[in-house]
């Protein structure tokens, strides 16, 4: 190759404007070199398109009538010749374009208007993939291309194909520093969004705990106000009978025909009556204050130092009510002497909510047993003190067992269950206690579930 061509190759591939990704300013470097080093006043760049059935001018510099950019399009279908000879990806050097097999079909509209008398088109590569040619065109008397001519004009035909590297690598390098300068924003916002769901979430499964609570509460008023009415009504019908006698002693006393034995009769009689009237109202008197104790503990979560075989009597008796309705009798079985330190509302919530997950679950229609029963147990165990609340109901088939402590799951939607029970249990053992919870069943044999509270609670 000449040196005066080589020169120039070598100043372009050196040149900063190939790789820093701006095609229009390589693009123009490349054609005016082209026309520098071939001495010719015209040459453009031509790419295909996706389809490959056109070849599109994108940037064509014509020195002689002072152009340097032109839109034009040829199509497969009305140069075939030439297109033919382009699907060979080889060169195209035509000493005279007017005869030359791949150029003629230009003559009448393209080479004679122009004055073109020879052509020489280069293929440009990227990616191995031939995407256009580079056109050098002649002007004037026919030329013959010399063969350093040809590899002059595609060795830049070559580095045209780097510039487009570079374009490719620079708008990639582009979308990364776009995405990085908003990635901060998008995280900050979607955190945002995070936040807010979560503070939604927490409000609302807040709400469905409280509701929970509520529920069991009202369960528990239903059961209190029942069996309070029948010691209230015990006591009124010996008050009244006290006061009936009285009424008649009065008669007999001013009729006087009061007897002594008359007078032992009423006293005995009254005595009889207040006494199954105090005993009726102490009893009630105690629901109302155990009833009182056991809402009390489940609307506050304050720690206290209390003993296990004390106070869950005091939680269980206003249970009775409610299970004895459902033909349940429910039964303690409590190691004295176990005293904890803890939240006593924990106890009275996951004992209320496990003893009427019993009442509504185990038994019922199909469920044939000659007592139903639900036994409280609590003992101490190496790893802390152990509370199992078994019934001997209709039990849990495997494939459900996995799935009572989740969330919203229930079989007795239909019902009101609100399939919270559990989960809330689950929750306040795990979490609050640090305890486990463990379930053991059989179908038509009863459900058992163990609550572990652990060392660190127990006095």
């Amino acid at each position: 190759m000449k040196d005066a061509l080589e020169l120039i190759l070598l100043r372009v591939s050196q040149s900063a404007d190939i790789d820093k990704g701006e095609l229009s300013i390589a693009s123009r470097l490349i054609i005016n070199s082209v026309c520098e080093g071939l001495a010719i006043t015209r040459a453009g760049i031509w790419l295909y398109d996706e389809t490959q059935s056109l070849i599109i001018c994108k940037l064509l510099i014509d020195k002689g009538n002072d152009l340097d950019d032109e839109s034009l399009k040829l199509s497969r279908k009305d140069f075939p010749h030439y297109f033919e000879a382009l699907d060979t990806e080889r060169s195209i050097a035509a000493d005279d374009a007017h005869t030359h097999p791949a150029t003629f079909e230009f003559t009448d509209v393209y080479l004679r208007p122009l004055s073109i008398s020879s052509m020489l088109d280069v293929p440009i590569r990227h990616r191995g993939k031939m995407i256009g040619i580079i056109c050098c065109e002649h002007q004037g008397a026919p030329r013959q291309w010399l063969g350093d001519e040809i590899v002059f004009a595609a060795s830049l035909a070559d580095l045209y194909g780097r510039a487009v590297s570079a374009k490719e690598r620079a708008d990639y390098e582009a979308q990364l520093l776009k995405a990085n300068q908003t990635l901060e924003q998008n995280v900050q916002e979607r955190t945002q969004e995070l936040e807010i769901t979560l503070s939604t979430l927490k409000t609302a499964q807040e709400k469905l705990v409280e509701s929970e609570k509520m529920a069991a509460l009202g369960n528990l008023v239903a059961g209190i106000a029942h069996e309070v009415n029948t010691p209230l009504g015990i006591a009124l019908t010996s008050v009244s009978n006290c006061q009936e006698e009285l009424k008649a002693i009065n008669r007999d006393f001013e009729s006087q025909s009061l007897t002594e034995q008359g007078f032992k009769d009423f006293t005995h009689v009254c005595a009889e009556g207040l006494h199954l009237a105090e005993s009726s109202l102490s009893r009630a008197a105690q629901l109302i204050q155990d009833f009182k104790r056991t809402s009390a503990d489940q609307t506050t979560m304050e720690v206290e130092e209390f003993d296990l075989d004390e106070y869950i009597p005091r939680i269980c008796n206003p249970l009775k009510p409610m299970l004895r309705k459902e033909n349940i009798e429910l039964t303690l079985d409590i190691t004295p002497h176990l005293r904890i330190e803890t939240c006593p509302g924990i106890i009275a919530q996951l004992l209320t909510n496990l003893i009427s997950n019993s009442q509504r679950h185990a038994f019922g229609d199909g469920v044939d047993n000659k007592q139903n029963t639900v036994n409280v147990e609590c003992k101490r165990v190496e790893t802390g003190i152990q509370l199992n609340v078994k019934d001997n109901g209709r039990g849990i088939p495997k494939d459900l067992q996995r799935k009572v402590f989740e969330p919203f799951f229930t079989t007795a939607r239909e019902q009101g269950g609100t399939g919270l029970g559990l989960n809330i249990l689950y929750n306040l053992v795990t979490q609050k206690l640090r305890g486990d919870v463990s379930l053991s069943s059989e179908v038509n044999k009863g459900t058992c579930i163990s609550v572990l509270i652990p060392n660190y609670c127990v006095s």
